[in-house]
């Protein structure tokens, strides 16, 4: 799902899908394998949109209260410009919710490009949002959870294009350990090493999806509660054998916590 944000190529070529290069990325299309979604479903899920002065989708996000948002921290070059949409299904329908981003925090120990550790910010809004069937904050895991199984994950397509700017979900992707993450990462680029952090990520493993451009900041759910957010992925978009890696969200909970209230 994404903008233009450059990709950083971090590995040695390999041959996927046809295309000769693969690679790490957080390039800001959509889900590759997903299905539609309704907002109903997934009412936490919003879009960083940048409007200079047209919006267009650059990363998704998770509404954690009336006044703040939450993505990817390579999202926030151009805070001036950003607004957050919510609320809709389709980015081009005339009743969503769109309101002005007022600033921007970044996690202190982010990468600028957010191919690393630590990769969320939080969005202040400068309008709160209304609360309705379609608008609701996100379920956050209690700090320090873990969790396996089955999950599913959510994002926006790129609103450039648009009979492809839906939400889409990804459902029943599989949560694997970091070891396995490595490994198959490994698999695709054999003679490199992920950047993977025990600390900050936890991967999903699908045979008919992944996460892709526009993806970024998206919510990975399992039973309500978003239990991360998509970092980074391979590209190109449905490398077979790929796993996808989230922002581990347990391990958050008290950084946003504490953001939110120094900063409200």
């Amino acid at each position: 799902m994404f903008s233009a944000k450059v990709a950083i190529l971090l590995a040695a070529v390999a041959v996927c899908h046809g295309a000769p290069n693969a690679k790490f990325s957080n390039h800001h299309l959509k889900i590759d394998g997903g299905i539609d979604a309704e907002i109903e479903d997934f009412p936490y899920v919003a879009s960083v949109q940048f409007c200079p002065p047209k919006c267009s989708h650059i990363c998704s996000a998770i509404i954690i209260n009336e006044n703040w948002v939450l993505t990817g921290s390579s999202c926030i070059e151009y805070i001036a410009f950003q607004k957050v949409d919510a609320g809709a299904f389709y980015l081009a329908q005339d009743d969503k919710v769109t309101v002005d981003v007022e600033d921007a925090f970044a996690h202190p120990d982010a990468a600028p490009d957010g191919l690393g550790p630590n990769d969320l910010a939080l969005l202040k809004l400068a309008q709160p949002l209304t609360f309705n069937e379609r608008i609701q904050p996100a379920k956050l895991p209690k700090q320090g959870q873990e969790f396996t199984g089955k999950a599913n994950v959510t994002g926006f397509g790129d609103s450039n294009l648009a009979d492809r700017n839906g939400l889409q979900t990804a459902r029943d992707v599989t949560l694997i350990s970091n070891d396995d993450c490595r490994k198959a990462i490994k698999q695709v680029f054999p003679d490199q090493d992920s950047n993977l952090d025990d600390k900050s990520n936890l991967c999903t493993l699908s045979k008919t999806a992944n996460t892709c451009y526009g993806d970024v900041g998206g919510p990975l759910s399992q039973d309500g509660t978003v239990i991360g957010t998509v970092t980074w992925y391979l590209e190109p978009c449905g490398t077979s054998g790929a796993p996808n890696v989230y922002t581990k969200l347990s391990n958050f909970v008290d950084w946003i916590e504490k953001t939110i209230t120094e900063n409200s």
